[in-house]
């Protein structure tokens, strides 16, 4: 909770009631529209710029959208990568969710590059997130092996690089859950987590992946809502769209039997139904920081890209 500005000396007043002076007015100002928005609490979330800017362009692009990012656009992505990784915004430690993401976005643009600034973070078993955290994030690594797989793929890389791609689909495997699921720490929503980890293995987690992806599309199925959405309380647009996505990108990697092609393509269509329903409500904040909050440019973009995908498959296959 924020403390009041106004009243207090260290936000420029004198502490016994006097209107703060002009160089104050505009934190106070700042402070007075988010409450207000907020009804009161104060949110905590730092802007993630780097992380959102390279997380909305790859749900674009990997649904096959047609994405012409300006030079701009690439170039905030590029600036800061190195040796130690690239923060999410200014005055943030480096980290790999953010270096994995904006290095996976830029290889989908055309432009791969080595992922250096990935080592600093790897672990015997998997990444870390920060240097030195506690705890583990099944997204995060979902990420690192987006990036790492895209690179090999457009570019070959070293054994070492095929090692690590091999040891993250093989951790990635033994988070899932006996459900067919995955959870994380950074999402209240475990349709976002196996969201992550079922693309990242369809694409990089060669055959020995094929029944952890085909057991997170059963699960998937298994819980979609009567009105065709998909949520963990509710049905919401976010969620439903990584439903969506998570059967269509990973369909290849699972078998095709008429009855399971049936049953997909229901889900599909319903969950579709259920999008363009709700896809102009405001979806809540599911994204975990010290409170819930809601980068609406990341989750507009897996809005529209499982939309894309929706409607090309429905296309694609006329009843």
């Amino acid at each position: 909770m924020a403390r009041r500005a106004g009243g207090d000396a260290s936000a420029g007043g004198s502490g016994d009631g006097a209107r703060p002076p002009g160089a104050a007015a505009p934190v106070r100002r700042y402070l007075e529209e988010v409450v207000s928005v907020s009804g009161g609490p104060v949110p905590c979330a730092l802007p993630i710029t780097v992380f959102e800017r390279g997380w909305t362009l790859s749900w674009l692009l990997r649904a096959g959208l047609p994405v012409e990012a300006p030079p701009e656009l690439a170039a905030s992505l590029r600036e800061g990568l190195g040796p130690d990784g690239v923060a999410t915004g200014p005055g943030l430690p480096a980290d790999a969710d953010t270096t994995s993401v904006a290095l996976y976005a830029l290889a989908l643009l055309g432009e791969p590059r080595e992922p250096e600034g990935l080592w600093p973070f790897e672990l015997e078993t998997h990444f870390c997130t920060w240097r030195g955290e506690e705890g583990m994030s099944p997204t995060t690594n979902a990420h690192v092996l987006d990036a790492f797989g895209e690179y090999v793929r457009r570019r070959g890389g070293e054994p070492r690089h095929a090692a690590v791609v091999a040891k993250l689909a093989s951790w990635l495997r033994g988070r899932q859950d006996g459900e067919g699921k995955w959870t994380d720490r950074w999402h209240v929503s475990p349709y976002y987590a196996t969201a992550c980890c079922a693309i990242a293995l369809t694409e990089f987690g060669g055959p020995e992946s094929r029944e952890a992806v085909g057991r997170a599309a059963e699960w998937v199925l298994d819980t979609q809502r009567p009105d065709g959405s998909w949520g963990r309380w509710e049905g919401t647009a976010e969620e439903t769209a990584y439903a969506l996505q998570t059967l269509l990108l990973t369909g290849a990697a699972r078998g095709r039997e008429r009855n399971a092609i049936r049953r997909e393509r229901d889900a599909v269509r319903r969950g579709r139904e259920a999008l363009l329903a709700a896809r102009d409500h405001r979806p809540p904040p599911l994204w975990v920081d010290k409170d819930l909050y809601l980068p609406a440019a990341i989750v507009q973009a897996a809005v529209l890209g499982a939309l894309h995908l929706s409607g090309r498959e429905m296309g694609a296959m006329p009843e």
